[in-house]
């Protein structure tokens, strides 16, 4: 089985917590090291250089605005 890469990861986080408004950031910082700003910059990166084809264009845009959010 192929090992997920850290953008891969990123995401699907992102889209489990999506329909709650976003992890937490205790939830966010023991699943990636990160705070809340440098999960949500690490989100947005991996949402706008790379193409992911499976995503539902209405979730990437919901996720880009959750990113944006600083």
């Amino acid at each position: 089985m192929p090992r997920q890469t850290e953008d891969q990861n990123v995401l699907e986080f992102a889209r489990k917590w999506e329909p709650y408004g976003g992890a937490d950031a205790s939830e966010i910082l023991l699943c990636f090291g990160l705070d809340v700003d440098s999960f949500k910059a690490r989100l947005h990166r991996t949402l706008t250089r790379q193409t992911v084809p499976d995503l539902d264009p209405d979730l990437r845009w919901r996720l880009l605005r959750y990113a944006a959010t600083r």
